[in-house]
């Protein structure tokens, strides 16, 4: 969620032509944007391990992984390009934030796994 909002904020302080912009706005929206991404990142292995029991963990994180890498990863930039050409860059912005969105719910609706057992 405060991806989402940090998203629409360092867009909203984006100058009109990225050559105007000074480096240290730059520097600070991505150390910003490291952070959060940090955050969320180290507690990323633990999740994934209460997620699945282990007889099937690999593949169980593996594949949906790779799947929306390459759906959503790997068509990001074109969908963003061809937004852009057609006039409507700013709808690639509502995209992003809707999939974050998407994932927030996901994290807020994923089962607590306190003392149970993981194994099958």
């Amino acid at each position: 969620m405060a991806e989402a909002l940090e998203e629409e904020q360092l867009v909203a302080l984006r100058p009109s032509a990225p050559a105007q912009q000074p480096a240290w706005e730059l520097a600070v929206g991505m150390s910003v944007m490291l952070i959060f991404i940090a955050a969320s990142a180290a507690i990323v292995p633990a999740v994934y391990a209460e997620l699945f029991p282990t007889s099937i963990r690999t593949i169980g994180v593996g594949v949906p992984c790779s799947i929306c890498v390459a759906v959503f990863g790997g068509t990001a930039p074109y969908l963003q390009t061809w937004l852009g050409t057609i006039g409507l860059a700013n709808v690639f912005n509502v995209y992003a934030v809707t999939l974050l969105l998407v994932s927030a719910l996901f994290v807020f609706t994923i089962p607590e796994t306190k003392g149970k057992d993981l194994t099958p």
